[in-house]
Parts: structure tokens; C-alpha cells; sequence
């Protein structure tokens, strides 16, 4: 064992104490946030969108619709036949210690077909990309990580596409196990380079597939660490320099999320009001007519998490109570996370066994062309000392 535990106790103990100061701390900060929530609630919106215009593009709140900020919806029911897709990804990076430079993205996605009694279809495509232009392009070196994400991002929505063109005229929900501002545009902010505007309007042209197909959409974050909602209370209840950007830049209650917020104001099974995300690359989005939306879902036994959706979805009271109802439904196992998420994960996912069989077919396919099939010396290394062999001068 490399890590020195006897030596660790005493600083893990001193973080116990910390998380039980800070937890108390917090509880205090909550109230303060919840009386602010309701100040704001009391504001007209134009009052708080006047306000949000003064604070700058960089305000990093919540921008509110026409629901009023403190209200609580009930779970509407279900249509007795539905679809529910889910589209998940995964990847291996490119490793210069490798046998040879390549990178994989493997998606994998469900369709279930609710009320019919057959079984859920599934699939599971892999792609190996090893083209030079592919793995270098316009960038200084190799292509980087962040890129690979997006690329596999825009798979995951291409695949809920096809699904969702697939759907036969059913009532369909699209799952992501994600926000749906695609996170290297998000990163980038305003200024896209080339390479992250192309994967932003392949993006956007399957959402308007999806949009197309009447398909309602969502993105589902579990446990969500965002304080979008705090700064916008933060914002609408200032007194002094109300909305200019600096008084607006940050909210007094760090440390709290939204997320221990609306654990107080929803029982299991409502959500919350619906906000706007505050983003520059939001803007993009409300260009090409799919703004992002969230509002936050309390599932069984108080377990609060974050759903995004496309504004044409919110706007429309059967696709966002079919969302609503709709992961309600697929939450109801113990575990508290949507099924079909779970199962396209499976199929999605890349183990070191995996791995271990994709880098020996490689090598046997680089032997049959007279190539050289070796590892670095480092990587050799890592594997004997990950292994924990110990080595004598």
C-alpha cells in the first residue's frame, strides 16, 4: 500500500470537523436564501430582467420565465404508451505511449417502449478515428481532450436523432446524462474557434431534428453543484447598486448550491419554477431557436436534481409535463436514477478489459503488416508498477 494511512487520520479527521462547522454554518446561510427567494418572488420580471441587463454577459444567474419564481408544479400522469430514449458515450484518448496514435468514442442507447410489453432495443456503436488530419488538424499537437468530449457529445445527441425520428408517432422523451449546453462550447464562452463552432452547429442541427420530431428532450444532472438560481435571489434582492456588475458578480452565500435551496421548498415528485441559463453560449442556442432551460425535480425520498430543456419544450405544457412525469417514472427504482440512462451507460462504457482485447487486436493486426507492435518503456514501467512488483538494484 503506497498511501501512509496512519499519517492521513489526523487530516481526515480535521476535514470531519471542518464538513460539520461549514454544514452549520450553511444551514444559516439557507434561511438568508430562502427569505431573499421570497423578496424576489414579490419583484415584477421586468424589474428583475432590467436588472440582469445592467449586470453584464458574464452574470452567471438564472434568467426567470413566465413562472413565478417560488412556485412548486405537481407530477402530471403519464400517456398510457410512450418512448423513452437515452443515448450515453464514452472514450479512450489518444495515448502517445501506445502501439499507435488513435482515439475511440463508443455510444450506446435504448429505446423502451412503455405500455407494449416488448423488449427494450438497444445499440452500441463504436469509432475508432485515427485519420492524421482527424488527430492533429488545425491544433498545436495532438487534438485536444476537450475536443474528444465535444465529439463525443454531438454522438450522443445524433444518436437520440435517430432515435427520436424513429419514434413512430409515439409520445417520445430524449435523455442525456448531461446539462445540454454542449460543454466545449460552454468552456469556450464567446469567442468559438472553427473546430468548436462546427461541433456547435452539428449539435444544434440534431436538436432541430429532435424539435422536428416533437420529441421532448432532457438533459439530467444528478447531484448538481450550480448556483445559478442563488445569484439571480442575490441579484433581484440588492439594495445597493441594484444590478450594476460588480454587486452582481457573486452571491454572499458561498458554499451554498440551488440544490440544498429547493430541498426545503419541493416534496417528492414536484419541480421547481423554470429558469433560463445566463450563459453567452446560451445566446447561440436562442439563435438557433433551442435555448436552454432548467428547473430542479425533487424525486423520492427528497433526492433533488437538475433538468435542462429546450425552451420549445418548456413552452409547451404536454412536453414539459411529459418530462417531468416522465423521469418521475423512470426514477422509481431504489437507486433513484433514470433506467434507461443506466442501461445506455452499459452499453456505452469502456472497461480495461476492453481496452486490454482493442490493444491486442491492434498489435496483431500491426504484426500481420511487418510493423512493430511494442509499448513505450514508460508505459511498460507503469503496467509492472500498477501491478505492485517490486524491483532490486
Amino acid at each position: 500500500m503506497s498511501l501512509d494511512l496512519p499519517q492521513v487520520l489526523p487530516q481526515v479527521n480535521a476535514l470531519a470537523e471542518e464538513a460539520a462547522r461549514r454544514l452549520e454554518n450553511l444551514e444559516q446561510l439557507l434561511r438568508h436564501a430562502n427569505d431573499g427567494l421570497s423578496q424576489a418572488g414579490q419583484l415584477e420580471r421586468s424589474a428583475i430582467l432590467e436588472r440582469i441587463a445592467r449586470a453584464g454577459e458574464h452574470w452567471p444567474g438564472a434568467i426567470p420565465t413566465l413562472e413565478p419564481l417560488e412556485a412548486a408544479f405537481e407530477c402530471p400522469p403519464l400517456p398510457p404508451e410512450f418512448n423513452v430514449v437515452a443515448a450515453d458515450g464514452s472514450q479512450v484518448y489518444p495515448d502517445r505511449h501506445s502501439l499507435s496514435l488513435f482515439y475511440l468514442i463508443n455510444t450506446g442507447s435504448i429505446c423502451v417502449r412503455a405500455g407494449r410489453g416488448t423488449p427494450p432495443e438497444t445499440v452500441s456503436r463504436p469509432q475508432v478515428v485515427y485519420e492524421e488530419e482527424d488527430l492533429y488538424g488545425q491544433f498545436d499537437g495532438l487534438i485536444p481532450s476537450a475536443m474528444i468530449d465535444g465529439q463525443r457529445d454531438v454522438a450522443e445527441m445524433a444518436e437520440l436523432a435517430r432515435l427520436g425520428a424513429a419514434s413512430k408517432g409515439k409520445p417520445t422523451l430524449a435523455i442525456l446524462d448531461n446539462g445540454l449546453l454542449l460543454w466545449v462550447a460552454h468552456q469556450a464562452g464567446i469567442s468559438l474557434s472553427p473546430q468548436v463552432g462546427k461541433l456547435l452547429a452539428s449539435y444544434l442541427e440534431h436538436l432541430g431534428e429532435l424539435k422536428s420530431a416533437d420529441v421532448a428532450v432532457a438533459g439530467f444532472i444528478d447531484r448538481p453543484r450550480n448556483d445559478n438560481v442563488l445569484s439571480l435571489i442575490h441579484l433581484a434582492s440588492a439594495t445597493q447598486g441594484a444590478g450594476s456588475e460588480e454587486s452582481g458578480r457573486r452571491h454572499p452565500w458561498r458554499g451554498l448550491t440551488d440544490r440544498a435551496l429547493f430541498s426545503g421548498r419541493l416534496r417528492p415528485f414536484q419541480r421547481s419554477a423554470r429558469f433560463q441559463h445566463a450563459s453567452p453560449v446560451n445566446q447561440r442556442f436562442r439563435d438557433a431557436g433551442h435555448a436552454v432551460e432548467f428547473f430542479y425535480l425533487c424525486l423520492a425520498q427528497g433526492h433533488i436534481v437538475r433538468v435542462e430543456i429546450p425552451a420549445w419544450v418548456g413552452e409547451r405544457p404536454e412536453l414539459l409535463g411529459f418530462v417531468h412525469a416522465g423521469l418521475v417514472d423512470q426514477c422509481s427504482t431504489p437507486e433513484g436514477f433514470p433506467y434507461a440512462l443506466v442501461r445506455a451507460h452499459e452499453l456505452a462504457v469502456v472497461t480495461m478489459e476492453d481496452r486490454q482485447a482493442l490493444e491486442d487486436m491492434l498489435a496483431g493486426a500491426l504484426l500481420d503488416r511487418g510493423l512493430s507492435a511494442s509499448h513505450s518503456r514508460k508505459s511498460q514501467t507503469k503496467q509492472w508498477t500498477g501491478a505492485r512488483r517490486r524491483h532490486r538494484l
